[in-house]
């Protein structure tokens, strides 16, 4: 899958950037019910923008088009009514571009059968599910895969805060799930969902510092900091918190010490969102049992209906106990919240050449006589009830929107 140069592509990151900051509706939010949190209006149609995107590389993964679909998809984001109305055309978006791929100049019955077809091939039989973490794990994810392990020496770090802010009735700051000697390894099939986690990931970190919602009952704090990577506002909004609550010197100073700890040990300041996209085949999902009936209702139901039967989320949580093998992901770096709000990519001073080379080289060749990895610790695992939550609110939406403004 090469879906570098469309992601580093800087039309693109225009495209994000506008429907980011988009003036019309900037200060405009979206009430949701997941933690009982608002969000933008502009973050929500950002989930949208980038689930078509992620639909598209996966439906049509080829470069050639990606100059027309970037142009499409920049007018489609400038002339957008609401969401509803961008999820219904950029399926449509889709459907064009299959129609091209597939040399379609006529919308028969058979046309929207063949179109159907290599949709559901292309998206569910031999498409993906989606798994996310911060990028400091990436090496590691690419090398060893993805596992259920708790690292100790950081769980005892978390329960120690977790216990300061319980003291004070402020209870689950964290996690619902640090007494768990090893935890799942959630998945989902809901590209919007996973954009939405490489942002907060590691989610234990977003709800700490800004996305918590506890941080509601504080009159000003900046809500972005985390998505932003921004060492200084979340610390500021962490320490607000503690004080909010009334704890004591000792207390703040312990709460913030393991905050700087994981922040530096993590490297956020520079962490850009990363997912694992993982072939449906290998977890199994990679079936509908009505395509059928879905493919042959073509002479009663829209197309974009049809179309958001085989791309809606069928998946949102999938728990998986045992190990991903590196081999059966490939891992993709996403543009930041950051690169996205400044319109301009992340750009890293190259490595200097060191020995490492030839260790790498030796590693490869191991690589494909040994399965004996070490783990390593997944930092993609999300509250169900957030995950949950989060489906009532995006692409899980798109088929009820499609079909109460379409009909069907």
């Amino acid at each position: 899958m090469n879906f570098k140069s469309l992601l580093k592509n800087e039309h693109l990151l225009a495209i994000l950037h506008n429907v980011l900051m988009n003036e019309t509706t900037k200060n405009n939010t979206f009430n949701s019910s997941i933690k009982e949190e608002s969000y933008s209006y502009n973050q929500y149609s950002l989930l949208v923008t980038m689930d078509i995107v992620i639909k598209y590389q996966i439906i049509i993964n080829d470069e050639s088009y990606n100059t027309y679909f970037l142009n499409k998809l920049d007018f489609i984001t400038n002339n957008y009514n609401n969401h509803k109305d961008l999820i219904i055309k950029g399926n449509s978006l889709l459907i064009d571009l299959v129609s091209k791929k597939l040399n379609i100049t006529t919308i028969e019955n058979h046309d929207k059968k063949q179109i159907l077809k290599y949709i559901y091939d292309k998206y569910f039989v031999n498409g993906y599910c989606f798994h996310s973490f911060p990028s400091i794990f990436k090496r590691k994810t690419e090398e060893e895969g993805l596992t259920g392990d708790i690292d100790i020496k950081e769980l005892n770090d978390l329960k120690k805060v977790d216990y300061i802010f319980s003291n004070h009735n402020y209870k689950n700051i964290i996690s619902r799930n640090l007494k768990e000697k090893s935890r799942a390894i959630y998945i989902t099939d809901s590209p919007a969902m996973a954009y939405y986690y490489a942002f907060r990931s590691p989610e234990y970190m977003a709800e700490l510092t800004s996305l918590s919602k506890y941080y509601n009952y504080l009159k000003e704090y900046d809500k972005n900091a985390f998505y932003e990577k921004d060492y200084y506002k979340c610390k500021s909004n962490l320490t607000s918190l503690c004080k909010h609550v009334n704890m004591t010197t000792k207390e703040e100073t312990a709460v913030l010490k393991t905050f700087d700890k994981r922040w530096h040990s993590l490297k956020l300041s520079e962490s850009l969102p990363c997912i694992a996209f993982i072939k449906r085949r290998d977890l199994a999902k990679n079936s509908l049992s009505n395509i059928e009936d879905i493919i042959n209702s073509v002479d009663t139901t829209s197309l974009n209906i049809l179309v958001s039967k085989i791309t809606d989320s069928k998946y949102p949580i999938v728990r998986r106990y045992s190990d991903i093998n590196s081999l059966n992901l490939t891992v993709i770096t996403m543009p930041s919240y950051r690169e996205i709000k400044n319109n301009a990519f992340i750009s890293k001073d190259k490595p200097k050449v060191s020995l490492r080379t030839n260790i790498r080289k030796d590693y490869q060749e191991d690589k494909k006589f040994n399965f004996n990895y070490k783990k390593v610790y997944n930092y993609g695992n999300a509250n169900v009830l957030a995950l949950t939550g989060l489906l009532l609110i995006t692409l899980g939406l798109t088929l009820s929107i499609i079909i109460n403004v379409l009909g069907g």
